[in-house]
């Protein structure tokens, strides 16, 4: 289901919708803003998980970096990472820490037993390790719904993507959660 049709229940946001949402993207900023609408108005809680800021905060970091210089993003991380974090880490803190403070966004952290999970997911589903350890988080918490563009979760049975741009095309696995 596109993200924009989600009207109720629990959902696990992925980092490219947070992403997305946090780089206001003409093009995408309508679709994520009525769901974020719907999260404020609690018709929707969202939960986020403390890798989605790892990996979120590297992504803007090289987003900001992308738009400042005409070089490679991480050319000019290697050549002066204190720099580029001088020069825009403190925005990209300030602009995670804002979205955590939208009401009903959640997050969440891993646990132990989230390992055993992602180990498991990586080869049930094929998924790369940073997606199955999302899955494990999620499906932890008892969440059914994903916010992500990412079409490998569309291999996982059991579990509904809700896309901004990437509609699901892939047939899903027997159900193995």
């Amino acid at each position: 289901m596109k993200l924009d049709e989600v009207s109720t229940g629990g959902v696990y946001l992925d980092t490219n919708v947070v992403y997305m949402y946090l780089r206001s993207v003409p093009e995408h900023q309508s679709v994520i803003k009525q769901f974020m609408g719907r999260v404020i108005k609690g018709q929707i809680e969202t939960f986020v998980s403390v890798p989605v800021f790892d990996e979120l905060f590297y992504r803007l970091l090289l987003a900001r970096i992308r738009d400042n210089t005409d070089r490679r993003p991480l050319d000019v991380l290697r050549d002066d990472l204190q720099k580029m974090i001088d020069s825009y880490g403190h925005e990209i803190a300030i602009a995670a820490r804002r979205f955590m403070q939208l009401p009903n966004v959640y997050l969440v952290g891993v646990e132990p037993g989230d390992l055993d999970g992602m180990l498991s997911n990586i080869t049930t589903f094929s998924l790369l390790p940073r997606d199955a350890l999302h899955l494990a988080v999620l499906w932890r918490l008892g969440i059914g719904a994903v916010a992500s563009d990412d079409r490998d979760f569309d291999r996982v049975a059991g579990l509904e993507r809700h896309w901004v741009i990437n509609p699901p095309t892939l047939a899903k696995e027997p159900d193995q959660h």
